[in-house]
């Protein structure tokens, strides 16, 4: 080959390499304050694929609101409240508004178990740390957004149920005497559910990065929640110490929701927590797993997990 033709080929393949070489991205680039986001809609999505992760559940939610708003709507008849009522200082269909957080922190559970306890797991064995740290997206991203993701997930039943419970009981109000301190009482549903959700969340979460492995994570939140809270209760009743019962999870949203709303339920207020030791139980859990789950993040990115 002569050399004219060899600088006409060196010439033709610079071409080519410069052709394929670097473009600049036109998508779209979000600031780094709303990376997190991303991570939310993660989350929500992942957990909603298939029936068994969160449809049937969330369905189950559904049911059990339904169940609810038929007590509460035959309690309104006038002659079931004079056959039920029994000393209480506020009507059963008041009553069975904060009386359904008996029944929703166990739905809560089991969406937990399927989609929480499980998350943080999945992401160490799949090596996802290493996409996410390897691009600009910080721990506190990473932790925020499964924060706020699994909440929102959770609230399906701690807070959708309930807060739908309390404003059909406004929507059965006789009269404007009666629909106020109904409606004054929603703020404080959406309270406990927001509390009850945050606390799950964080817990579960916390739970799901101890180990890259999904089904010793979720085993341990099932341990917790059945064999812990068991504990707690009986030992609760046994030393007639109700505010003992605050540590397990599902008494501690019950206490707090029922000490908000100022009830006493014979028969069932004996192993309830007061409302101070129900809040200081659900603050603590919060606490501590936010702690527990961001020492993990940053374990996970010093070690070199996610190739920070």
């Amino acid at each position: 080959m002569t050399r004219s033709g060899q600088h006409a080929t060196a010439g033709r393949t610079a071409a080519a390499i410069h052709d394929l070489g670097y473009k600049r991205y036109l998508g779209t680039r979000r600031p780094q304050s709303t990376r997190w986001r991303v991570l939310v809609g993660n989350a929500v999505s992942t957990s909603w694929r298939g029936w068994w992760r969160m449809k049937l559940w969330v369905m189950s939610c559904v049911m059990t609101t339904g169940i609810f708003g038929v007590l509460i709507y035959v309690s309104r008849d006038k002659r079931m409240e004079e056959l039920v009522r029994r000393g209480l200082t506020m009507s059963w269909a008041d009553v069975l508004v904060p009386m359904s957080l008996r029944v929703y922190p166990w739905l809560a559970f089991i969406l937990a178990a399927t989609t929480a306890a499980g998350a943080v797991a999945r992401d160490m064995r799949a090596g996802a740390f290493e996409f996410y740290f390897s691009r600009p997206v910080r721990p506190v991203d990473y932790l925020l957004g499964k924060v706020v993701g699994f909440t929102l997930v959770l609230s399906a039943a701690l807070l959708a149920g309930p807060l739908v419970l309390s404003l059909f009981r406004v929507g059965l109000s006789r009269d404007l005497d009666e629909v106020l301190p109904a409606l004054a009482l929603v703020p404080r549903m959406v309270l406990i559910g927001v509390a009850g959700s945050v606390a799950h969340a964080l817990v579960a979460l916390a739970f799901s990065s101890l180990s890259p492995r999904p089904l010793i994570t979720t085993s341990i939140w099932v341990a917790f929640y059945l064999l812990f809270a068991g504990i707690a209760e009986g030992l609760a009743r046994a030393m007639d110490a109700p505010d003992l019962s605050a540590l397990s999870l599902p008494r501690a949203v019950e206490g707090f929701a029922f000490g908000l709303y100022q009830i006493k339920v014979p028969g069932l207020n004996h192993i309830t927590p007061s409302l101070a030791a129900s809040y200081t139980a659900l603050l603590a859990y919060s606490a501590l797993g936010l702690i527990v789950l961001h020492l993990r993040i940053r374990q996970a990115e010093r070690a070199g997990l996610g190739g920070g």
